[in-house]
């Protein structure tokens, strides 16, 4: 089932207020916690338009829902919640890699759909 982009429309003013709360309460004053938050935005870009194409991202989506259950299980049972939020990227990129390496397409085909 395809992501629809009105689901992703406040994932980032969401990271980017809570990435600048916690650095206004770590730090104390509005100058370093809107640093901060800049500094996010421009990893944040950096990283979605440079270092995830949409081709690489967009090959790799195509994963089954029983991976993405086992992976989110499989990352956040040993590590905890954070790790939660990373299991279905981190296996998006397992998937992405299976899908190039010759030997490794069986596991790739497993993992998608």
């Amino acid at each position: 089932m395809p992501v629809d982009v009105r689901d992703l429309s406040l994932a980032l003013p969401a990271l980017l207020a809570s990435v600048t709360l916690v650095a206004l309460l770590q730090f104390g004053t509005l100058n370093m916690a809107l640093a901060v938050g800049g500094a996010s935005l421009v990893i944040h870009t950096v990283v979605g338009t440079l270092l995830a194409p949409p081709r690489l991202t967009s090959r790799a989506s195509s994963m089954s829902p029983v991976a993405v259950f086992v992976s989110v299980l499989a990352w956040g049972w040993p590590w905890g919640m954070w790790e939660l939020l990373q299991g279905s990227p981190a296996m998006l990129a397992v998937k992405s890699a299976c899908d190039r390496v010759k030997g490794l397409k069986p596991v790739g085909e497993l993992l998608g759909h």
